[in-house]
């Protein structure tokens, strides 16, 4: 059992394992907080050097990758709400 926060709202979920607890955040965050995880996605200092999905060299906020169009805000919020699931 695998239980995580939505680090915007605190709202609690728990699934089977830790997995699909990420999945269950991530599609409410982007449902419920999609502007405010935006606005985190692009700064600079959060930017990914490399795109999690294809491995192409970004290195500058975008919201989708320029190389396969993985929603690079989506792999943001998977990328921090990792750190709230246990």
């Amino acid at each position: 059992m695998a239980e995580g926060i939505c680090y915007v709202c605190n709202q609690s979920f728990t699934a089977a394992n830790k997995d699909t607890a990420i999945d269950k955040i991530v599609e409410h965050m982007m449902a419920a907080h999609h502007g405010g995880i935006w606005g985190d996605a692009m700064q600079s200092k959060n930017a990914f050097d490399k795109c999690p999905v294809c491995d192409a060299d970004i290195g500058k906020p975008f919201a989708k990758c320029p190389g396969c169009g993985a929603d690079l805000v989506e792999q943001y919020a998977r990328k921090v709400v990792s750190r709230y699931v246990h």
